[in-house]
């Protein structure tokens, strides 16, 4: 006989936003204050070239980008953190939870990191905390994620992870007028 899943309670995580830390980052909330950061990163066609979102032209894109962060969490749609070098404070990127399904005890994950920072490891250390976050205090049963088919370092990033590739969806989305295909990744708590 099958046990009946009881939807997730997930209120706490929106009454306090969490704060997450890994031997070297800190995972806290992104404020208004994190605008020229934010900015920085969002104008760079390096850093967004496999994000969903097109480049921002000015600091009133990145404002009203920061505003939606912000009336997602309200909603309890979307959880959003900073990632920030534990040492300096210094801001490096950012990551989230989204698609959250207390019913379906599962999330995706996202996250960006400036190309400055890439290739020391940060993104995994990132995201091995999400992932234990979700599973540990959260109650997640699956963590989804994904990414564009060419994005090689994401996909490299999830399968350090353990998460494993389910899916390749051709044609899945339109960005800038051109079809792009992503891939798709999950991995499931271990009971």
């Amino acid at each position: 006989m099958n046990e009946y899943i009881i939807p997730l309670d997930l209120s706490r995580f929106f009454e306090t936003h969490p704060i997450l830390e890994t031997e070297r980052l800190i995972l806290r909330p992104i404020t208004m204050e994190d605008a020229d950061a934010t900015y920085a990163y969002a104008i760079d066609p390096v850093s967004s070239e496999f994000m969903p979102w097109e480049v921002h032209r000015s600091m009133a894109d990145t404002i009203a980008y920061l505003e939606t962060i912000s009336k997602d969490y309200a909603a309890r749609e979307r959880i959003s953190f900073a990632m920030a070098l534990k040492n300096t404070g210094e801001f490096i990127g950012s990551c989230g939870f989204h698609h959250i399904s207390p019913k379906h005890h599962s999330i995706r994950i996202g996250y960006l990191l400036i190309p400055s920072q890439w290739g020391k490891g940060y993104m995994t250390e990132a995201v091995l905390e999400m992932i234990r976050f979700a599973f540990e205090e959260m109650g997640m049963h699956r963590i989804e994620a994904t990414c564009d088919l060419g994005n090689i370092r994401s996909a490299k990033v999830m399968e350090r992870c353990g998460m494993t590739l389910e899916a390749v969806f051709r044609d899945h989305e339109v960005r800038n007028g051109t079809f792009v295909s992503t891939k798709s990744y999950a991995i499931i708590k271990e009971n």
